[in-house]
């Protein structure tokens, strides 16, 4: 019976540490808001036009839906004129690692010796695949219409892979989803 329980106990917290494990890995979700904002007070908003083309339409078009969806599953109602928050979002891909692997015109890879196949023509080393990983971020800002002042912004930060369309999609959708978990902020 206490091996039992034990082995018990044993998959509790190894279920644990994967979920841990797990959520480390996923998206970022980064939320900063102006505490002495009245959240209560905002019932409209505004989308603001991109004032630079957004490098993936798709994608923009459609985080933009899933910020209009969020702010309306809160209770706040989208107008044309004089709202009570404007909505901006961007973001798009940073850094890139991966790429080809660089020639090596001096051996130092190989310790200063040219390896066997090695001539003046092609180099000691092949250019070799490396995957491409991009990181992306996705930004929302909700700024006070009447004040212009920022009062929230949600950042989410993740890899991407641009080989995966639809993970792209599901990746967007996640990270506005989260984002907007954390709005209203609870002071």
């Amino acid at each position: 019976m206490k091996a039992l329980e034990m082995w018990r106990k044993v998959v509790i917290t190894l279920t644990f540490l994967i979920v841990v494990r797990a959520t480390m890995w996923g998206q970022k979700i980064e939320i900063g808001y102006d505490k002495s904002a009245d959240f209560g007070k905002f019932t409209t908003y505004s989308m603001v036009p991109r004032t630079v083309p957004a490098t993936n339409p798709m994608i923009a078009t459609i985080v933009d839906n899933d910020i209009e969806y969020e702010l309306n599953q809160k209770g706040l109602h989208k107008v044309d004129r004089n709202p009570d928050l404007l909505v901006k979002s961007y973001g798009g891909g940073n850094e890139v690692q991966g790429g080809f692997a660089a020639e090596d015109p001096t051996h130092a890879a190989t310790g200063g010796a040219p390896m066997p196949s090695a001539n003046v023509w092609g180099g000691s080393l092949p250019p070799v695949a490396i995957p491409q990983v991009m990181h992306g971020s996705i930004t929302v800002d909700l700024v006070d219409a009447r004040q212009n002042r920022l009062v929230w912004r949600g950042t989410a930060k993740d890899k991407m892979d641009y080989e995966k369309r639809s993970k792209l999609l599901d990746q967007a959708n996640k990270a506005i989803a989260d984002m907007f978990k954390k709005y209203p902020p609870t002071k």
